[in-house]
């Protein structure tokens, strides 16, 4: 397996974050994503994204505080990437058209920041209009080589 240092500027979803955050397990594929993420490119974790994952714990009642939360993603990306004040909603639906509303902000950050990948366990991303950025599982991120050299088929989302 090929392993190189692409150094492409890379989106991880909220969920992703999260999921990182909240696992002890080390061999986990949300750990082995996060890992690669920093290792072979640049994470862009934006400030929307941030207050996002901040809101986990209060939404899910969850027994990871903001201040772990935030303690972990400073970790991670110490530079957190300034983009807000955000456009309203309405300005930014008829640039992204996808069902879920609250997923605007990310594809916002996508933009903002020159990703070229977005990893994300959200399937309301499958199918979406006005976005460069590759939209992957974070198997699909993982396993990118494999999946390049016909070692693996690429997984296909259901589309709603």
């Amino acid at each position: 397996m090929k392993t190189f240092r692409r150094n492409r500027n890379v989106t991880l979803d909220t969920s992703v974050l999260i999921a990182w955050v909240i696992t002890k397990d080390e061999n986990s594929i949300v750990k082995k994503v996060v890992t690669k993420n920093i290792t072979d490119d640049r994470l862009m974790l934006t400030d929307v994204i941030y207050e996002e994952c901040l809101k986990y714990a209060d939404k899910r009642k969850s027994k990871t505080s903001k201040d772990e939360i935030s303690e972990k993603l400073t970790i991670l990306s110490p530079n957190v990437v300034k983009i807000s004040p955000i456009p309203p909603d309405e300005e930014l639906l008829k640039k992204y058209k996808i069902g879920d509303t609250n997923d605007l902000k990310i594809l916002y950050s996508v933009e903002m920041t020159d990703s070229v990948i977005l990893v994300t366990y959200d399937d309301d991303f499958s199918d979406i209009e006005g976005v460069r950025a590759k939209i992957w599982s974070p198997v699909e991120y993982l396993y990118e080589n494999e999946i390049e050299e016909g070692l693996l088929r690429r997984f296909s989302r259901k589309r709603k």
